[in-house]
């Protein structure tokens, strides 16, 4: 098998492309009065398939880092420019172009959300990229363990100011109160005091991102006995499951036990997908995720881009009333189903067909898009 390190992995691509693929028709639902509870967040506290979609993606980009970035090639001074002058402009565009989402067809300098997925993604790639120039495997593990026992303790312990006490409710919390110190009115807006990519809850998404370099790193040494990784991966699950009991899956804390749950789950999807893909030709199952998988955040953009334009165009509808021109497009392809939450998913699906075509012209031209 051609090194990891310096060659594409099916297994990455594969996970990369079904992440992209989950996050397109979550993000896209044609009438959001109908969704399948699974493709919605969780109210608060708890679990759906749409919560774990996002974390899987940063557990991805700890493996990429790991497969990207030679550690002995960074410690030298010439390396180590080499390196920060591709990462610092490449985690500036990111976060540039979330910021850019945030503010598309809505500018205001007064109300702009400064967090959001990608501003998040810039954030862990940054730190998984300085780490893994630095630190091996063992400290590199008790600095994510450290991070999540520490947020644990943190949330658990330290009173809200003005409240008087911790609390993991809604409203208020700790990450709310520092959202409001640092953010102010530059937060998510949907009627909350914190931010759901918000300041706080940054330090166990990055500990989720070393979770993902210490992945990418087996995978850079061989990846041998993937049974062996994957059971690993149930384990920490099960570490997760249960610290649920006290410290609850939580989305938008981004709590210590969903991120022990998340990158559990992704190290046993990437111990199954390599155990499947890697060495051997391509299954054909595997190859539209592969495709996928190749541009990643170009497609996710695009995605963003696309349906904001949509949701913010306006037409008259078949009554000569104004609607958003996603809407009435959405009404005039699935007007012969009853409302429900199929066709609203069928919406979701039809947008990622569109980017999959996107995707396959670019793999058809033999373009990787690096964002």
């Amino acid at each position: 098998m051609p090194s990891p390190a310096t060659s594409r992995l099916p297994s990455v691509d594969a996970l990369r492309g079904l992440a992209i693929a989950a996050m397109i028709v979550v993000n896209n639902p044609g009438d959001r009065r109908f969704v399948y509870p699974q493709l919605l967040h969780a109210h608060w506290h708890g679990l759906t398939l749409a919560d774990v979609v996002f974390p899987l993606f940063l557990f991805l980009v700890g493996v990429c880092v790991a497969l990207a970035i030679n550690p002995d090639k960074a410690r030298d001074a010439k390396g180590r420019f080499s390196l920060w002058r591709k990462i610092l402009p490449r985690a500036a565009v990111l976060f540039a172009l979330g910021l850019g989402e945030n503010a598309y067809l809505r500018l205001s300098f007064e109300a702009l959300r400064i967090p959001g997925v990608l501003q998040r993604i810039a954030v862990v790639y940054l730190a998984a990229a300085w780490l893994q120039s630095r630190l091996s495997s063992r400290s590199l593990a008790v600095v994510a363990s450290a991070t999540l026992l520490g947020y644990w303790l943190l949330l658990a312990a330290v009173p809200v100011p003005g409240h008087g006490h911790p609390s993991l409710a809604m409203e208020p919390n700790l990450q709310g109160w520092l959202d409001q110190l640092v953010l102010g009115r530059h937060i998510w807006k949907f009627g909350t005091t914190w931010d759901p990519e918000g300041v706080l809850s940054t330090l166990p998404a990055i500990a989720l991102g070393f979770i993902g370099v210490l992945a990418g790193r087996w995978l850079r040494r061989g990846s041998a006995r993937p049974g062996r990784a994957g059971l690993f991966g149930l384990l920490m699950a099960a570490i997760g499951l249960a610290w649920n009991a006290v410290f609850p899956f939580n989305k938008s804390l981004c709590t210590s036990s969903f991120v022990l749950f998340t990158g559990g789950l992704g190290l046993l999807l990437l111990a199954v997908a390599h155990a499947v893909l890697d060495g051997r030709p391509p299954a054909a199952w595997a190859r539209p995720l592969c495709i996928l998988g190749r541009n990643p955040l170009f497609l996710y953009v695009t995605a963003s881009f696309l349906a904001a334009s949509l949701r913010h165009i306006r037409v008259l509808g078949a009554t000569g009333q104004p609607l958003s021109l996603q809407k009435a497009i959405y009404f005039d392809v699935f007007h012969f189903l009853p409302p429900g939450p199929f066709p609203s998913l069928c919406w979701g699906l039809l947008m990622l067909a569109v980017m999959f075509l996107l995707a396959l012209a670019l793999h058809a031209r033999g373009i990787a898009i690096r964002l």
